[in-house]
């Protein structure tokens, strides 16, 4: 077997591996390898579609790989990473008082609240 057979062969065994992963993170990683193995094998073969096909494939696996990596560290450092939707700063909050509940209203929140500390008892 030639040596550029073998290499497409090892392609086909790790993309296949890639495939049998359960962490998405490992999938992409051994999916990455695989088609960096494609890359040489179609520069081999001299297969300008198939080089195209598997550098866009590297390129969208390096992609994932780094939005994984990026949620993984939100996780760690929360305050590494500010939040985007700023929405929030330029919406009045909604003021509520007591003053704004009427008699009824307020003897049953007492009530409830009353009856929720007896249950605790």
């Amino acid at each position: 077997m030639e040596i550029t057979e073998t290499i497409g062969w090892i392609g086909n065994v790790v993309v296949i591996l890639s495939f049998l992963q359960k962490k998405m993170r490992n999938l992409r990683v051994i999916g990455m390898i695989g088609a960096m193995i494609w890359v040489v094998y179609a520069i081999r073969m001299d297969s300008n579609s198939l080089l195209i096909l598997n550098l866009v494939i590297v390129g969208i696996q390096i992609y994932h790989i780094y939005k994984l990596r990026r949620e993984e560290l939100k996780k760690i450092h929360p305050w590494m990473y500010p939040i985007h939707n700023t929405k929030w700063k330029q919406e009045d909050p909604p003021i509520v008082s007591s003053l704004e509940l009427d008699e009824d209203e307020e003897r049953h929140i007492i009530d409830r609240w009353h009856g929720d500390k007896e249950g605790m008892k």
